[in-house]
């Protein structure tokens, strides 16, 4: 009885062993067949500081305001300086920009594109409007402390600009080739404001960072038709990091 039970129990064995004729070929491995080896995917640490959980590279979006004034416009249309016309006013000019950031121990490079418009109404029936959109590359360093809190940056940025130069009933509409202005400025981490929630951004929608950027920037000239030089303006406005 004992023998009979015994082999009961060999045959079972057996059969488990070779009823399968993939068995041999696939004993030790894994469901990949890669000798039991599993790749596993962990996730972004999201309560680990910036410095360590961000990536080889991430996404600006941001929204800027510039107070825009050129000193040595003239109209067109009249021969009206900037002063004449405005006075001290500026231009609102608010614009979008988007950047591709590729991240290093040493800061970060981003490149991007970028587009606004602006306008101001001034003496004697006229006003300015202008578009923009342009090239731009920035060099940021917030690899300083484990968090950004504060992140200084310098830029460069290409740009071709559209404007309408108009005094009442006439209009002179123009496009400036290819000019350039350079920018100094800091991106201040906003995310100390809401620790808690910005975590959590970051855990569902992949935000970052969000920060105050705060600048200032110089337009050069590049046409006679326009003089787009100016001083060095400010400019301030939101960028968030994904």
């Amino acid at each position: 009885m004992k023998l009979h039970q015994s082999l009961i129990v060999f045959f079972s064995i057996f059969m488990l062993l070779f009823a399968d004729p993939t068995f041999a070929a696939t004993e030790g491995q894994g469901d990949n067949g890669q000798n039991g080896l599993v790749e596993v995917d962990i996730p972004q640490n999201t309560l680990a500081p910036y410095r360590e959980r961000r990536a080889g590279h991430t996404w600006y979006f941001g929204i800027d305001y510039e107070n825009m004034i050129f000193k040595n416009f003239v109209s067109a249309n009249d021969s009206m300086s900037w002063n004449s016309i405005f006075g001290s006013s500026s231009i609102p000019f608010i614009h979008a920009s988007l950047d591709w950031k590729y991240n290093f121990s040493g800061g970060g490079i981003a490149i991007g594109l970028d587009a606004g418009g602006g306008s101001q109404s001034g003496a004697s029936s006229h006003s300015l409007d202008i578009t923009k959109y342009g090239l731009g590359l920035k060099y940021v360093i917030d690899t300083i402390w484990p968090e950004p809190y504060v992140a200084p940056y310098v830029g460069v940025n290409a740009w071709q600009l559209m404007f309408r130069d108009n005094a009442g009933t006439a209009s002179v509409n123009k496009t400036v080739g290819i000019g350039y202005n350079y920018t100094i400025g800091l991106l201040i981490q906003l995310n100390w404001l809401e620790d808690g929630n910005s975590k959590e951004s970051t855990f569902n929608w992949g935000i970052e960072n969000t920060y105050l950027n705060v600048y200032g920037t110089q337009y050069t000239t590049v046409s006679s038709a326009f003089d787009s030089s100016t001083d060095f303006l400010w400019g301030a406005g939101l960028k968030f990091e994904f």
